[in-house]
């Protein structure tokens, strides 16, 4: 009787012992699981990351490349237009009305037979206005496409809204 409450106790502590370690292996089988799908969750959100990052540098360079290219006419139209006033093949010519106002015989608003012309510094400070303006066109174009691209793929929500 003896020898079967010692081989019962045994087989009762063993039994303990089995469960034991089953749930032990239970968790860490658990744990192992949750920290691999963690782990897939972030490869996924990097995976999407890089792509999105991937297509902003896209969409940068052929911003870029479009601002360039309109910066590059605007320095062309602009030599163009300085070469053209400094060998008189052409001049600027503004909307006006020349009135003579040293000759005491004329009549107030009586306009002369004169054409109203920049001088040739005005040609030049007029071209690189006209250059400065097209470059800022194109800076604003650029900027507008870039923060379109980053609204849409960013998916920014609350921007110029009340909520």
């Amino acid at each position: 009787m003896r020898v079967l409450i010692a081989i019962a106790a045994t087989l009762g502590i063993l039994l303990i012992l089995a469960l034991w370690r089953i749930d032990s292996v239970t968790s860490e089988r658990d744990n192992a699981v949750t920290a691999a799908d963690q782990s897939a969750a972030k490869v996924e959100s990097l995976r999407g990351t890089l792509r999105i990052s991937r297509e902003l540098i896209t969409d940068y360079q052929a911003a870029e490349a479009e601002y360039q290219k309109e910066t590059t006419d605007a320095q062309d139209e602009a030599d163009r237009l300085r070469r053209c006033l400094a060998d008189g093949t052409c001049g600027l010519r503004v909307n006006a009305t020349c009135v003579r106002v040293d000759r005491p015989t004329a009549t107030a608003g009586e306009s002369d037979a004169g054409t109203a012309e920049l001088t040739a510094a005005a040609g030049w400070d007029y071209s690189a206005l006209q250059q400065g303006l097209k470059e800022q066109r194109a800076q604003i174009k650029r900027l507008q496409k870039t923060l379109s691209g980053l609204h849409s793929r960013c998916k920014i929500i609350g921007v110029g809204s009340n909520g």
